[in-house]
């Protein structure tokens, strides 16, 4: 009944080896089920919480505005009220993503879920980065974009993964010591690194 985290660079192929490593094991994967919980306790729609990861610190910094205004108070006191905040989305993070490790035998794609899970027990905790010219690389491979929009995406995404760590306020999501297992994808293809959090897992058991 293991839990394993994947958190990724942008472009890295963090949702590619989470699909290759859960195949493996015959894991699920926790991801728009995560999305779905979010929305569900918000009170908010499932494309509230997409747009609040995918643009994270603009939405933060339109929130905060709503603070000096009395449409705050509409907004929070309307259960139809299509607000999501930096301390909504972490109180709320912090309460559904034990509640999913518990059902065991999964893999959790971001999400704050290596900061949220640390110490438990049976869950392994993973990085995957690479160099930016492959993520570029693996984005124009993936998703057949030109290499000036794979390389904005990388840089913008990047951007949107720095705003939404802070929120968590747990030190510096890209420092090893947070991790079992980092894995540069610029020195290892996703196949091998699937194997070798496999192998974690299974000789770990």
């Amino acid at each position: 009944m293991s839990v394993i985290t994947i958190s990724r660079q942008f472009g890295a192929g963090g949702k590619t080896l989470a699909q290759k490593v859960a195949d493996k094991l015959n894991y699920k994967i926790a991801h728009e089920e995560i999305i779905e919980k979010l929305a569900q306790q918000a009170k908010v729609s499932s494309d509230v919480v997409s747009a609040f990861e995918n643009e994270g610190r603009g939405l933060l910094k339109r929130a905060s505005n709503f603070l000096t205004r009395q449409r705050f108070i509409d907004h929070v006191m309307d259960e139809n009220r299509n607000y999501m905040d930096g301390e909504i989305y972490i109180d709320i993070l912090d309460e559904i993503v034990p509640e999913v490790a518990d059902e065991g035998n999964i893999v959790i794609l971001g999400r704050g879920s290596q900061f949220i899970l640390k110490g438990r027990k049976d869950t392994y905790h993973v990085l995957l980065v690479a160099e930016r010219d492959d993520r570029v690389r693996f984005m124009q491979e993936q998703y057949g974009l030109s290499q000036e929009k794979a390389r904005e995406a990388v840089d913008r995404q990047g951007e949107r993964r720095e705003a939404l760590m802070r929120l968590f306020k747990r030190g510096d999501y890209d420092d090893a010591t947070h991790y079992n297992l980092v894995i540069n994808q610029s020195k290892m293809d996703l196949d091998m690194a699937a194997e070798l959090i496999c192998e974690m897992v299974d000789g770990a058991s």
